[in-house]
């Protein structure tokens, strides 16, 4: 299935990219919006940590030369290092969700829907696999990952059946296991074992801590008026994105200067309109199905 970008006229209109202004794609992925900024005009900085990603950043990179695009395989999660060594920009994307190519090519372990060696590694020249983790975490450790990472609705009982499949070394042996714990899905409903591979690939990929680290470095990389645009696709890193925006945001630190009688000086941006994906782009685009668009903007100094 061909990658198309999320919400991608959403999200041109809420960073707004213009010809003299940089922008970061920490999740550059296949490209689609680093090449919509581009050309808007911008000059691109992209992040990935795929082999696959950087071959298609090489291809980009020759298009439109290195005055307007570069592109570093690192995670998202060094943004602090990119600012140091490219100074602050004004626009940072980080679209937190896997390009379809991923999810396609069976040998990467990512979907449920393929038999393929359970890997669903980003980066597949390093670290932890998925099979590492079901083959040799103890059943409450698992049970905490499952919770944790993919919110299963009942992770000891899909924990508890990993364990006694073990070993497991395909993406099938992994469904086999969840789909003895759990109930057939109903028409329409999510695959019982969505949960679990989401649990997975999370912990695989340590998302969660990178999404921290993330956030922790705006700061450090959006300048005055500079705007981030975030995709989520589950409630877990949506949650920790709103909860980001919301103890930053000037409407709650107006809120709470008019609760306690003091502004909080920790407020320093303002939050921007959020998005979600409409019939017609899930018509065309299933996977878009559970995007949401979330921004911010940083204020001017004198605004704070």
């Amino acid at each position: 299935m061909e990658h198309i970008p999320v919400l991608l006229e959403e999200t041109l209109r809420m960073l707004q990219p213009a010809p003299g202004r940089t922008f970061i794609d920490a999740t550059f992925g296949r490209g689609g919006h680093s090449r919509a900024l581009l050309a808007r005009g911008a000059r691109v900085i992209a992040l990935d940590v795929d082999p696959d990603a950087e071959m298609e950043a090489k291809k980009l990179l020759a298009e439109v030369g290195p005055e307007r695009f570069s592109f570093r395989r690192i995670n998202f999660g060094q943004l602090t290092e990119v600012a140091q060594q490219e100074g602050q920009v004004d626009g940072l994307l980080l679209d937190l969700g896997i390009s379809s190519p991923q999810v396609d090519q069976a040998g990467r372990g990512f979907s449920f829907q393929q038999s393929g060696p359970l890997d669903m590694r980003m980066d597949p020249t390093s670290g932890t696999t998925a099979a590492d983790l079901v083959n040799h975490l103890g059943e409450a450790e698992l049970r905490n990952l499952l919770r944790a990472g993919g919110e299963d609705r009942d992770p000891g009982k899909i924990a508890r059946a990993i364990v006694r499949a073990r070993p497991l070394a395909t993406t099938q042996d992994l469904v086999s296991a969840v789909s003895r714990a759990t109930r057939p899905p109903r028409p329409g409903a999510k695959h019982p074992a969505t949960r679990t591979f989401l649990a997975l690939r999370r912990a695989v990929n340590h998302e969660a801590e990178r999404l921290d680290q993330a956030l922790a470095a705006i700061p450090k990389v959006l300048r005055s008026g500079g705007r981030v645009a975030f995709l989520t696709y589950h409630s877990a890193e949506d949650r920790a994105v709103k909860h980001w925006i919301r103890e930053h945001s000037e409407l709650e630190k107006r809120e709470m200067g008019m609760a306690f009688g003091h502004p909080n000086p920790e407020r320093w941006v303002k939050t921007l309109e959020e998005g979600v994906p409409g019939e017609a782009e899930i018509s065309e685009n299933p996977r878009a199905r559970s995007a949401r668009l979330r921004g911010a903007e940083r204020l001017p100094e004198d605004a704070r």
